[in-house]
């Protein structure tokens, strides 16, 4: 016969090992959170590389806005041009603006680097066969990722900002516009 004392603790104590979870339990648990995290990070990469094209282009957009806002506010030319670089990490594309003293009379030939941008890597200038462009350039398809004057790479003189802002062939001084493609490998976008 049992004491009344000794069934209410009992009691209790089954009623504490019953308060926990069992394996199976927190293994289920585990699992969905595991397969709700991989369903978040396969929407959460297309953003992510989304965001890296955009990086890509901004920053190719900000230098040519710095260049242009240079020139105006120190009435000097900026030469603007799109090396790539090879070294032992791999190819590096870069934006690279340069004062022009030789063209301003009495500036001397110093001819500064004002700045070298690489781009977001894995983005590359890169034309993407079929993509459609707001320019006709001279009644062609584009032949390379930088386009100015309908020529790839753009004219033989360069291309230059001039103190109004406008961008300009370095041989003539004539007013050019062009298009700069840039993208990532194996992607159309």
């Amino acid at each position: 016969m049992k004491l009344k004392g000794q069934e209410i603790r009992g009691k209790e104590a089954r009623a504490r090992r019953d308060r926990g979870f069992s394996l199976t339990e927190l293994m289920v648990v585990v699992g969905l959170i595991m397969i709700i995290s991989a369903m978040a990070l396969v929407a959460y990469l297309p953003t992510l590389q989304n965001a890296r094209y955009d990086t890509a282009m901004r920053q190719v957009t900000e230098q040519l806005r710095l260049a242009r806002e240079y020139s105006i506010e120190n009435r000097r030319y900026v030469q603007v041009t799109f090396p790539t670089v090879v070294t032992a990490g791999g190819t590096q594309y870069e934006v690279v603006l340069t004062q022009r003293d030789d063209l301003t009379v009495g500036a001397g030939n110093v001819n500064p680097v004002l700045s070298t941008m690489p781009i977001q890597a894995p983005a590359k200038f890169a034309l993407v066969m079929g993509i459609d462009t707001p320019d006709n350039f001279s009644g062609g398809p584009p032949t390379g990722p930088i386009m100015f004057e309908g020529i790839s790479g753009g004219p033989v003189g360069g291309m230059l900002f001039q103190s109004d802002g406008e961008l300009v062939d370095g041989a003539t001084f004539q007013a050019i516009n062009g298009t700069v493609f840039a993208g990532f490998p194996g992607q159309n976008t």
